[in-house]
């Protein structure tokens, strides 16, 4: 990659970044927070933030087609900067639910935007190759938001937390004001195309995306609670739960290598079905060294199947690819609000081991859909 390429899917995987690590923070900040959040009021201020990002999906996909993503990510991260501002100042909770729902107002329209630009910065064979590199996001907001939040409101105070990430939202806009944007004229149009809501891929994507996300929500939820369940302490609990980021890091780096010679279609339905299986072991794998082993497992392979998702977004989009990723992600994040409520159904009747077992299905009849339906290579 020359320099230019590397500064524009810097600055897109750090707003990618930011985006999810705001939405992270409050799980951990709560606990330090002197307003001192009921579980309730923590639950109120996840789901205004989820609210919000879903609700602008759609139209951030069709603004990053029209008027160019560099503009969209810009305005999207001085509004998550305000916002967290306003969360850091709070001194009541209707405060930081209001600050909450901006925050996912803001937040929602970074993903379709940033997808945009690196569609039409890259093309062909380096296009998975810059979503690889792009999604280590990801992983490294899990990561990052583990290590280093409960320091920040230990040594500095809750309130720090926010008003840091703030700046780093303000200094990563600036960082877009140098980049040109090569070969981009917008899509004069700018409203939602129709035909897309009718593409056998917009909807095979969305569906299957839906179902693999539902599930991987359920493991990001429950799997911390599960390792307690049966019987391992807090430290190696978290410890285990870490696993299943943490090797993310280095599998978004090979990635796109690996989508480059394997095919978008194939990518997807080989590591669903890995990580489909992996899902039902969690099932039957009780003991600490292996049940380490599968999460460290889980955590390369899912993270091989974030840039295939980004991937085949951009492919299935070209030109309106803005306007693909935020219909597509509209029902990716929507899984989110799905999962708890089908996870605790069964857990209510069942037990964790029935839980893991069905999630690993419902992945494995996604992987099936993609390998016998989705039409893109």
């Amino acid at each position: 990659m020359r320099v230019r390429d590397i500064y524009v899917v810097g600055v897109a995987s750090a707003s990618f970044f930011m985006s999810y690590f705001s939405r992270l923070a409050w799980s951990i900040v709560s606990t330090y927070s002197s307003l001192r959040p009921t579980i309730v009021e923590d639950s109120i201020v996840f789901s205004l933030f989820f609210i919000g990002y879903v609700v602008v999906q759609v139209p951030a996909g069709i603004i990053s087609d029209r008027v160019g993503p560099k503009y969209v990510i810009i305005a999207s991260l001085i509004g998550l900067a305000v916002s967290s501002f306003v969360s850091g100042m709070a001194n009541a909770m209707w405060v930081e639910y209001v600050a909450s729902l901006f925050m996912g107002l803001s937040a929602g329209w970074i993903y379709p935007a940033t997808v945009k630009l690196l569609t039409i910065s890259f093309r062909g064979p380096e296009l998975p190759v810059a979503m690889g590199y792009y999604s280590i996001a990801w992983p490294l907001s899990i990561v990052l938001a583990g290590a280093t939040l409960p320091e920040i409101c230990t040594v500095l105070g809750w309130r720090w937390s926010y008003y840091i990430i703030a700046l780093t939202s303000i200094i990563i806009a600036s960082l877009y004001v140098p980049t040109n944007v090569r070969g981009y004229g917008g899509n004069a149009r700018g409203a939602l195309n129709l035909k897309l809501l009718r593409n056998s891929d917009v909807m095979v994507i969305s569906l299957s995306g839906f179902l693999f996300f539902m599930s991987y929500w359920t493991i990001t939820l429950y799997a911390y609670k599960y390792f307690l369940s049966i019987g391992l302490n807090d430290y190696v609990a978290g410890l285990a739960y870490s696993l299943l980021a943490l090797l993310g890091i280095p599998s978004t780096l090979i990635a796109g290598y690996i989508i480059r010679n394997l095919g978008v279609r194939n990518t997807l339905s080989l590591f669903e079905v890995l990580y489909g299986i992996s899902t039902i072991l969690l099932a039957v794998i009780t003991r600490e060294l292996p049940l380490m082993i599968l999460a460290a497992s889980m955590g390369f392979i899912r993270f091989i199947i974030t840039p295939a998702n980004s991937t085949a977004v951009s492919k299935i989009g070209g030109e309106l690819a803005g306007s693909v990723t935020g219909i597509a992600n509209l029902f990716w994040q929507l899984s989110g609000a799905i999962a708890p409520v089908v996870a605790s159904i069964i857990l209510t009747n069942t037990d964790y081991q029935s839980l893991w077992i069905v999630m690993g299905i419902i992945i494995l009849i996604s992987a099936i859909i993609y390998q016998l339906t989705l039409k893109i290579q």
